[in-house]
């Protein structure tokens, strides 16, 4: 599999994700701005799956289903594995909605990549 800069997007992403979602709480500074609700977690894997998707499809375009699967199955498997490994860590801990939240965001980021390629192809 061939890195283009969608997979070096998504691999970045997805190590932003990873540390913000398994450090403790306490050790993250507070914001008003940033607060960390299920919106943010639907953007978060918006953007991941998008990337992802987008990666997979430069490298084998002609496999555009199989890439859309793909991807929605890797992010997926992704926030669910977050939201186990959280369960772990103090001060954090395995929600139901975050997982949900996760989800959704990948779906959401893999139809907008389907939207959008379909959208070139007109």
């Amino acid at each position: 599999m061939k890195l283009n800069k969608y997979f070096i997007g998504a691999i970045l992403w997805a190590l932003l994700i990873l540390v913000l979602t398994l450090t403790p709480s306490s050790s993250l500074p507070s914001s008003k701005l940033f607060s960390y609700d299920k919106l943010g977690h639907v953007v978060i894997f918006l953007v991941l799956s998008y990337l992802f998707v987008s990666g997979l499809n430069k490298n084998k375009p002609d496999k555009l289903r199989f890439n859309i699967l793909l991807g929605i199955v890797i992010t997926m498997v992704y926030g669910a594995s977050i939201e186990l490994s959280q369960s772990i860590i103090p001060e954090r801990g395995m929600e139901f909605y975050d997982l949900v939240a996760n989800c959704s965001g990948s779906i959401l980021g893999i139809s907008l990549f389907y939207v959008s390629i379909k959208k070139k192809w007109q």
